[in-house]
């Protein structure tokens, strides 16, 4: 195999590597594997434009072949039937090398040329039915500030099992207790005055008796992807509506999710589909825990936002 074929072997892969960088840039499809734009997205477009650049220069200067890679000279010191059988034994070596190089860059490069138009960008049903365990209990440990509907309240203030400290904190701060017109002011409501709650904003309000309070009782409006409730569903009536929380990317990410109860019977729906959930707020208490459930009205299919693969405060 000559020199010449072997850069050009090599620039095509470097050109396929780079292609897929800048795909998944220029694509949005980051966004799926990480919470916010930072760094890494403009490092995978300089890695693109690199890996691009290097590929051109060498498939265009591969012209420029400095020999190949077996002896010429190795042919001429045999006699006409002993340069023969060099001949045949030279393009034999060739025909393997060839075939050598082409099996290797296959298995480098059919996997990820696939895994890139094949991924889905999201997990599957069976590693969130695997990663669902604690699907039975509350809140553990506090709130993360995204999804914390006191914003800037001190942190224990109102917490549950703590009412001394959290009263004490607050007043400390120049805050009252949590009130309804606190949450009016954090959380938008749609046409039908229902309020837009992100689902794990929801599944936190288990963990604060002074929000759990304002929230009780409320219309509330959030979207997620829908799978069976595995506990606690003796009439058969809830599911459970969930999003994946990342604390930086996809590798920490685990699923977060409410019950939601509608009551007599279910309606029809996809597992892992995408549905707005229309509901009043309650709570329940499974154990220690104090968990939030959706008493549902409707729900409505829908798509998947942009960003689907991790959650958004409401």
């Amino acid at each position: 195999m000559t020199r010449r074929s072997v850069i050009i072997l090599q620039s095509f892969a470097l050109l396929i590597f780079g292609a897929v960088f800048l795909w998944f840039y220029a694509g949005g499809r980051l966004g799926a594997y990480l919470t916010s734009a930072g760094s890494f997205q403009i490092q995978a477009l300089l890695a693109g434009v690199v890996l691009c650049v290097v590929g051109l220069f060498l498939l265009l200067t591969s012209g420029k072949e400095a020999g190949c890679t077996h002896d010429h000279d190795h042919d001429h010191d045999h006699g006409d039937g002993d340069g023969d059988t060099a001949g045949g034994h030279h393009h034999h070596h060739e025909d393997d090398s060839v075939g050598g190089m082409l099996v290797t860059a296959s298995v480098i490069l059919v996997p990820l040329v696939g895994a890139a138009i094949f991924t889905p960008d999201a997990y599957s049903k069976h590693w969130v039915q695997n990663n669902s365990a604690n699907w039975d209990k509350g809140v553990i440990g506090e709130t993360p500030e995204a999804f914390d509907l006191r914003r800037g309240q001190p942190a224990g203030a109102g917490a549950e099992g703590e009412p001394g400290e959290g009263d004490a904190a607050a007043a400390a701060a120049g805050w009252g207790p949590y009130t309804f017109e606190d949450f009016k002011l954090q959380v938008d409501q749609n046409d039908d005055g229902e309020f837009l709650m992100d689902v794990i904003s929801i599944f936190y309000t288990g963990g604060d008796e002074e929000v759990k309070n304002v929230v009780d009782g409320l219309p509330v409006e959030t979207m997620g992807q829908v799978m069976p409730e595995k506990v606690r569903n003796p009439d058969g009536t809830r599911l459970r509506v969930f999003r994946l929380m990342m604390n930086c990317c996809i590798a920490d990410a685990r699923p977060v999710s409410v019950p939601v109860d509608f009551g007599t019977s279910l309606p029809d729906y996809k597992e892992m589909g995408w549905y707005k959930i229309h509901g009043t707020m309650s709570y329940e208490k499974w154990d220690e825990y104090t968990i939030p459930v959706i008493r549902a009205t409707r729900m409505e299919p829908t798509e998947a936002p942009e960003q689907g693969t991790f959650g958004r405060r409401g």
